[in-house]
């Protein structure tokens, strides 16, 4: 099922969107439809994932030298484990 919606979009904005679809070679409702897919569909981004990851470090008031120190702590405890003979269960 098709449905059809409306909605005000910027004349600025639709500018923007014409040029584009004429770039893809599409019809202006194909080219905003292929792009409203792909956005809905799409996994999240990186940035979308640390997005929490962010806010809770901005909300403990850890600077970034001491979140340096204590990811550089982690990765050198993370290091000296895997080194450890057996530490691979063999």
């Amino acid at each position: 099922m098709i449905r059809n919606i409306e909605l005000p979009i910027p004349d600025e904005l639709l500018q923007l969107v014409d040029e584009r679809a004429r770039a893809a070679g599409l019809r202006r409702d194909a080219y905003i439809r292929s792009v409203l897919s792909r956005e809905v569909n799409a996994e999240p981004s990186l940035g979308d994932i640390l997005d929490a990851f962010r806010d809770q470090v901005a909300a403990s008031g850890v600077s970034d030298d001491e979140l340096d120190d204590i990811f550089s702590e982690a990765r050198e405890e993370a290091f000296r484990e895997r080194s450890q003979p057996g530490a691979d269960g063999r």
